[in-house]
This record gives C-alpha cells, structure tokens and sequence, in this order.
C-alpha cells in the first residue's frame, strides 16, 4: 500500500458508511421481508417461508411478465448494440472531435428523464409527428397504433440506455491498438476479417460492459412501460410496484425482487462464459 494510501485510508469510512446505510440496509429489510408472512414491524407473529418464491411459479401471470421482461430486455440490448458499435467505432477512430461529439450525444439526456419519456408519447400517438407525417407523404392511409405497445417501450428503452452502451465500447476500441490491424491488412487480410478476428473479438468486453449497463436497467425498468406501454406490456417493475404500493403485499414484492436480482446475476455469468471474457481479461495481448 502506498504512503497516500495510509495517510487517507480513513476517507473510505464516509463511503462505506453511505454504501451500508443506503444500499445493504434496504437490501437486507427486501432479503427478510422476501423469507416472511408480514410486516416485520407489524407486532404480529414473523413465520419464516418460502411460500413468496414459489408463489413465481404458481401463477401463470406471473411467469408472462416475467419472460416479456426477459425478451422486451433482450431486444434492446440488441438494437441498443446495433445502432451503439458504428457509433463508437466512429467516435473511436474516425475522427479527432470524439470528446466533443461525446458531448453532443449525452446534451439531451441532460434534460429531465420523464420529460423524454413524455415527449416519445407525443411522438408515437395517433395525431403525433410520426403518424402526421407518414400520413403526409402518402405512405399510410390512417394513423398507425404505436403507443402503448411493447414496440413503443422497446423505443423508449433504446432511446434512453443506449448512450450506455456507446460510452464503455468507444472506451474499448479506443484502446485497441491500430498497428494491430495494420499488420494484419499487410499480411493480406480482408478488412472483413480484419474487423471481425481483432477489432470486434477484442470490443466484446465493452459490449459486455455495455450489456450490463442496458440490460439489468431494462429489465427493472418501471417509468416506461407505465408511460408508454399498454395493459400487454406490463413487465417486472410495474408488477413489484403494483404489489408494494397498491396491492400492500410487501413479503411476495420482495421475492419477486430477490428473484430478478439472482436472475441478472446468472445471466451474467452465462453470458461471460459464452463470450469467453475470462481469456480475453487474462490475455491482454490477444
């Protein structure tokens, strides 16, 4: 450990402080509400239980909301690495203004984040400048049904995280060395597979980093199926909102959570080892 490090070792109280208070102390009162028959703080008798878990898998309904999670998640991380990877492989190598296009990409998230919410549903209603102007250029004969779809949430998803996918994968092909493709051009390459064994082989830790930084937020998302999306686009953070707030069933509220919590855990794991990340961290020279 350094001499700066010894000196300030105490600065890290303050953050382990507010890390316990405002992260491990909500997740432990989820953890036993999640394991419980009632209020904790009700004065009535705590049974311990599984019942909240199984409870999952005993309802149809619930097991719908949770694969159109899973899949409305999935096809935005998609899209969101689709329109993210030519993006960042400009910003990273094509042009010398990338810090400032950086800029200019994240200006509108500065604004409010239900704003935007609220101006995609302006945009995607009936009498909205979507509709009016397919209508006007004669490629619709009546508006089209776009809002409160699962279409519409996917929209707002992607609009919302994808800047999150940009910012670690510029990071990663920033770092990739050019005389790397270079060489391999010289030794009579394609550009083609020049592009795929190097620069995108040794980009899969950004659009890992990307995935976790889209995918987990999608998946919990609550704002935007609720504004945007219908009664068939329900997904998992209304429904613990839903079970919280209106419904009072706070034990079955934080199972629910628990579960999509060790889901995103596994998934992660699973896809790290299908994209083999542990060679590519461990082998930097690959």
């Amino acid at each position: 450990m350094s001499n700066i490090a010894k000196n300030n070792k105490n600065l890290i109280y303050p953050g382990l402080l507010w890390f316990g208070i405002f992260f491990m102390l909500p997740l432990a009162v989820i953890f036993l509400y999640s394991f419980t028959t009632d209020y904790i703080f009700s004065g009535r008798s705590i049974d311990f239980t599984f019942s909240n878990f199984l409870l999952i898998f005993q309802k149809k309904h619930y097991l719908i909301i949770l694969w159109r999670s899973l899949k409305i998640s999935f096809i935005t991380t998609v899209l969101s690495i689709l329109f993210s990877y030519p993006v960042a492989y400009f910003l990273a190598k094509k042009t010398s203004l990338d810090r400032v296009l950086i800029v200019v990409l994240m200006i509108p998230f500065w604004v409010n984040y239900l704003i935007r919410i609220f101006a995609w549903k302006l945009l995607l209603s009936e009498n909205g400048v979507i509709n009016q102007f397919l209508l006007f250029i004669g490629f619709i004969d009546k508006p089209l049904q776009m809002l409160y779809t699962q279409t519409a949430v996917v929209f707002g998803l992607v609009y919302t995280y994808t800047p999150m996918m940009v910012l670690p994968l510029y990071a990663t092909i920033l770092k990739i060395d050019s005389s790397l493709t270079e060489a391999a051009l010289d030794l009579g390459a394609s550009r083609t597979g020049v592009f795929f064994d190097i620069t995108f082989k040794l980009s899969l830790t950004g659009i890992f980093a990307g995935t976790l930084l889209v995918f987990i937020p999608a998946l919990g998302s609550f704002a935007i199926p609720a504004i945007l999306g219908g009664t068939d686009s329900v997904m998992i953070g209304n429904m613990v909102e839903n079970q919280f707030f209106h419904v009072g069933n706070w034990n079955f509220g934080s199972a629910f959570t628990l579960a999509l919590g060790a889901l995103s855990i596994a998934m992660i794991l699973f896809y790290s080892k299908i994209f083999g990340l542990e060679s590519i961290y461990k082998n930097k020279n690959i």
